[in-house]
């Protein structure tokens, strides 16, 4: 019931695909899916890769991504999480110059560590259904290397 001379309820429609929550840790096999680049707050370039879940088999099929910072002035440097992410899928260093394409991913299957983020980029404790899951690391290739 609302009372003469308030203010109407607004609403928004939502039609944003939500990212899954599962449990965390580092038994899940994940594959490559894509990748794309996106300005966060128009002073931070970050790599989003996206992979999908193919073990367990609770959760085959699901898309979790995996956030990194692009080097400023392509000076990218062994601290870089894309770095170690591709000398892993690569299986060495880069040589001078080689050019560190998100193609070394495709084909492969990792073994990666799934985390939940359960606080927002200000720091405070998102609610249960605000909570979301992302691949935090690749820690090996399972198949495909």
């Amino acid at each position: 019931m609302t009372d003469e001379g308030s203010p109407e309820d607004i609403e928004f429609e939502f039609d944003t695909e939500l990212p899954p929550l599962v449990p965390p840790g580092d038994h899940y096999v994940v594959a490559f899916v894509r990748a794309e680049q996106k300005w966060l707050w128009a002073k931070r370039l970050k790599l989003f890769m996206h992979f999908k879940i193919v073990s367990p088999a609770e959760y085959a099929g699901l898309s979790l991504f995996l956030g990194a910072n692009v080097a400023p002035n392509g000076k990218w440097g062994i601290g870089f999480k894309f770095y170690r992410l591709w000398a892993l899928a690569a299986g060495c260093r880069p040589k001078r110059k080689d050019r560190l394409s998100t193609s070394i991913f495709r084909g492969k299957y990792f073994r990666a560590r799934v985390k939940t983020i359960e606080v927002s980029s200000k720091n405070t404790k998102r609610a249960l259904g605000a909570k979301y899951s992302i691949v935090d690391e690749l820690l090996a290739i399972e198949a495909g290397g």
